[in-house]
């Protein structure tokens, strides 16, 4: 059965109603274990906006959004990280949150099409990591194919300035020395035939603690050249839209 559609809407975080918050973090503890609401307050109050998916009104579904300034290798870059993010089980399957999070993506990318703009992924789930093969012709790291010099330092800047102390550079992970948050065992679990997938694989190989709450650092550039499919369809749509307004 089609999962039913979520309406999704791009919040700013100063513009939250108290109970959109309860909301979220309702959604987050169903997902995740050894969270507080405490560190759940303290991460989106940092972040700039929160894209909401709702069902009848309900926020059944959520990511954080973080726009960064950043220059690496002699370049000017704006950078995208994702944080606590989260979708009631009962909606998985659907393509929503693709769907309102590349369009916004479009928006952000017209405003200053002069500069390159990448998407910082941290990963603690194989589910997470397959949305760069699903939606990414070129992202980093994957399996088939070394980092290169640029993306490799800019995972490493990303990581470093993001999780000091908590980054390892040699294996591109936020190793934390206690959980800040980890799936839930049921679904932290990978089943058989998803560990023969290629990038499942790769990714249970590259971050072997996943479910520790140990994160990959991932980072693919947002572009029109670089997107597949619908995440591609979307980002068009949501920079032609900011052109027209």
């Amino acid at each position: 059965m089609e999962p039913r559609r979520l309406q999704a809407s791009v919040v700013a975080v100063d513009a939250l109603a108290a109970r959109e918050i309860d909301e979220m973090f309702d959604v987050y503890v169903r997902l995740y274990e050894r969270v507080t609401e405490d560190a759940f307050l303290r991460d989106l109050a940092e972040k700039q906006w929160v894209l909401l998916l709702r069902d009848a009104g309900v926020v059944r579904g959520f990511t954080t959004i973080l726009l960064m300034d950043l220059e690496s290798r002699g370049e000017s870059l704006r950078v995208v990280f994702s944080g606590d993010t989260g979708i009631e089980p009962g909606f998985w399957g659907g393509q929503d949150l693709v769907r309102a999070w590349a369009s916004f993506m479009g928006e952000v990318l017209a405003h200053e099409p002069g500069r390159r703009l990448y998407w910082f992924l941290i990963s603690k789930g194989y589910r997470t990591y397959l949305y760069l093969p699903l939606f990414f012709h070129t992202f980093y790291p994957r399996a088939d194919v070394p980092t290169p010099i640029f993306e490799r330092d800019l995972i490493d800047t990303l990581g470093a300035a993001k999780f000091p102390g908590d980054f390892n550079p040699r294996t591109g992970v936020v190793e934390f020395a206690e959980s800040h948050g980890q799936l839930k065992p049921r679904l932290a679990d990978t089943p058989r035939h998803r560990k023969e997938h290629p990038h499942v694989r790769f990714f249970l190989e590259k971050n072997p603690r996943y479910a520790d709450g140990h994160e990959l650092v991932c980072v693919a550039e947002i572009s029109p050249d670089n997107m597949k499919g619908l995440a591609r369809r979307m980002l068009l749509e949501g920079a032609g839209a900011l052109a027209t307004a």
